[in-house]
C-alpha cells in the first residue's frame, strides 16, 4: 500500500512527458536547466532525469554552497598538510642534525638516501669501520664481523671505501656513539680521545692514533665493554704522558703499543688476562730497560712478547738468552 501511494505521488509530480514538476522536498518550481537536469527554485535540490525517465535525486548543493565547503575542506587538509610537514621536517631535522657535515655525506653516500632516512638500525649494519685523515676524510667501513668471518684473508674484499672533503670544524668525533654494531674500529685521524663510544657496544678491537687531545684526561676508554673488549692498539703515542686510559683495558687479551715511552711497567699492573703484547719503537732508558721488560715477561697471562726498535738491542745477548730459557716454555720472545 504505502508502495503504491509513493508511486501515485510521483506520478501526479510528473508531466505528460514523464518530466518532474513540483520539488518532492518542497513543493517549490522546477526549473530546467539542461535536457537532463532540474533545480528547484527555492531549495536549490537538483533532479536528474535518466534516459528511461524515471528521475532520482543527486547529492549536489548549490554553489555557494559548494564554494564554502571546498573552501573549509581546503583550509582543513591544508592545516593537516603543515602540521604533518612540520612535523616531518622537524623529525628530519633532528635526525640530520646529530650528524656533522662529514659524517652526514658519508651516510648519503654509503646508504644512497637523505641521512634523516638512515635509521638505527642501518647504522647498527656497520661491523667494522676505520676513519683516516690525510687530503681527504676516508671511511672504510663494512658489514661483516672481522671476528667472525671466516677467511681473515679476504676480509678487506667486504669492505667499502668513501672520501669526504671537509674542515676540521666539519667533523666531529663524536657522532661514532651512534654506530652500536660496531666490533672492530680503527682511529687514525688524531685525538682519539675526542671520540664518543656508544653507551651500549660490542666493540673487540680497538686501534687508534695517539694524536695528544687538547682536551685534557682521556675518557673514552671508560666506554668500553670489558664482556666484548679483546684487543687494543694505541699507535704513535709518543708524545704522551698520561696512561691513566690503561685501567681500563685491564682484561683485554692482546695490546698493540707504538712509540710510546716507557718509564717503568706500572702501567700494565693488573694485566692479568694479557695474552700477547707487541711493542714498536718504544722508548726506555738504556739503564732501565732490562728491568722493564722483565717485568711484562712477568704478566701471569702473556704466550707472546714482541718487541722492535733501537730499544729491544738495549738487550743483551745474555740477558735475552736468559729470559729464554726462565720463560720460553711459557711464553714466545721475539725481538726484531
Amino acid at each position: 500500500m504505502i508502495q503504491a501511494n509513493k508511486q501515485q505521488r510521483e506520478k501526479r509530480n510528473q508531466g505528460q512527458d514523464g518530466e518532474p514538476r513540483l520539488c518532492t522536498s518542497c513543493g517549490g518550481r522546477l526549473e530546467r536547466k539542461n535536457p537532463y537536469l532540474y533545480q528547484c527554485t527555492s531549495c536549490k535540490r537538483t533532479y536528474y532525469i535518466s534516459a528511461d525517465r524515471a528521475h532520482r535525486v543527486t547529492v549536489q548543493v548549490s554553489a555557494g554552497r559548494l564554494v564554502v565547503a571546498c573552501a573549509v575542506a581546503a583550509i582543513i587538509i591544508a592545516a593537516v598538510a603543515m602540521t604533518g610537514y612540520q612535523l616531518y621536517t622537524g623529525h628530519l631535522v633532528a635526525s640530520a642534525s646529530r650528524f656533522s657535515v662529514v659524517f652526514r655525506d658519508f651516510l648519503m653516500e654509503a646508504y644512497k638516501k637523505p641521512v634523516a632516512e638512515v635509521s638505527p638500525g642501518d647504522l647498527a649494519g656497520i661491523k667494522y669501520l676505520k676513519i683516516e685523515k690525510g687530503k681527504k676524510y676516508r671511511f672504510t667501513y663494512g658489514y661483516e664481523d672481522y671476528y667472525s668471518f671466516p677467511d681473515k684473508g679476504r676480509f678487506e674484499d667486504t669492505l667499502q671505501t668513501v672520501e669526504i672533503s671537509g674542515r676540521t670544524d666539519d667533523f666531529s668525533p663524536s657522532n661514532v656513539q651512534y654506530f652500536t654494531g660496531l666490533t672492530r674500529l680503527e682511529l687514525y685521524t688524531g685525538g682519539w680521545e675526542n671520540y664518543i663510544l656508544p653507551k651500549e657496544n660490542v666493540l673487540q678491537g680497538i686501534f687508534c692514533v695517539d694524536g695528544m687531545s687538547k682536551y685534557g684526561t682521556p675518557q673514552f676508554f671508560s666506554a668500553v665493554n670489558p664482556d666484548t673488549l679483546t684487543e687494543v692498539g694505541i699507535l704513535k703515542a709518543e708524545g704522551r704522558k698520561d696512561f691513566s686510559f690503561m685501567e681500563d683495558l685491564r682484561g683485554v687479551r692482546r695490546l698493540v703499543m707504538s712509540d710510546a715511552k716507557l718509564e717503568d711497567s706500572a702501567i700494565f699492573d693488573g694485566f692479568e688476562d694479557l695474552e700477547e703484547l707487541y711493542l714498536y719503537y718504544v722508548v726506555m732508558e738504556e739503564e732501565d730497560a732490562a728491568a722493564i721488560i722483565e717485568g711484562l715477561l712477568s704478566l701471569p697471562s702473556l704466550k707472546h712478547f714482541y718487541i722492535e726498535g733501537k730499544t729491544a738491542w738495549y738487550i743483551t745477548k745474555e740477558q735475552w738468552e736468559k729470559w729464554e730459557k726462565m720463560y720460553g716454555n711459557r711464553i714466545s720472545l721475539e725481538r726484531k
